[in-house]
């Protein structure tokens, strides 16, 4: 899933137009669980569960079709990619899954056919380096990638991969939108968020008020009342 650390307009807009491309009948949104990779995924996935929730909540009318999962939030760790999918494939047998990603995870630096998972068969007293195993051909195989263009991280296409996605796997697809309509892009990141928030919290104003206009307009006015009611992201 994804950390949503906090979530910002920039998801819900991707999202929403992910719906307006009739490109998949319902988006959901994963929160992640503890995430090892993560060491400054410090926000409890309580609350990013419950900022997202609120986000989509208030954004969307009832009947939109976003929504948010925790299938994976409340885990006692963060599922590999492969894992979820297949968890969400098995817990919903009449769903076909997609996942999204940016055209920033098909860059030299990224290789998904070498992502892993956990190794069920691994027990205590094996060797450490067998608690994981080499997944990602599998995902490639076996699920569908819709890739979303981000600005700057382009992918070469060439005559005979017009594309530029059949190298990296047989079901990658980039996100188009109908006739007459433009994707509209969004480049917030919740790192910038997290950043303009701690800034916020330093002003003395902020702090004595409870107000960050640093973030006013790039998160939902609900998610920054919750931000701002936790005193989420204040420096310690």
């Amino acid at each position: 899933g994804g950390a949503y650390d906090p979530i910002t307009n920039s998801h819900l807009t991707c999202a929403s137009e992910i719906v307006h491309s009739d490109a998949a009948d319902e988006v959901w949104l994963v929160p992640c669980g503890p995430r090892p990779d993560k060491p400054g995924l410090t926000t409890s996935p309580l609350h990013r569960y419950v900022m997202c929730q609120i986000a989509v909540n208030t954004s969307f009318s009832p009947d939109f079709a976003i929504k948010v999962s925790d299938i994976e939030c409340f885990q006692d760790e963060a599922l590999f990619t492969y894992d979820l999918f297949s968890k969400l494939k098995d817990e919903n047998p009449g769903m076909d899954f997609v996942f999204v990603i940016g055209s920033d995870w098909l860059q030299s630096s990224t290789n998904i056919s070498s992502w892993q998972s956990k190794n069920q068969s691994w027990k205590p007293g094996d060797p450490e380096d067998q608690k994981s195993i080499v997944t990602g051909d599998q995902l490639l195989r076996e699920f569908d990638f819709l890739v979303v263009q981000r600005p700057g991280y382009i992918v070469e296409r060439t005559p005979e991969d017009p594309t530029g996605l059949k190298r990296f796997g047989p079901r990658l697809s980039w996100l188009s939108m109908p006739d007459q309509m433009t994707f509209i892009e969004g480049n917030l990141s919740s790192t910038e968020i997290r950043n303009r928030v701690d800034s916020g919290w330093r002003m003395q104003d902020s702090a004595e008020h409870g107000m960050l206009h640093t973030i006013e307009g790039l998160v939902p006015t609900g998610v920054l009342s919750y931000i701002r009611r936790g005193k989420l992201y204040a420096p310690c």
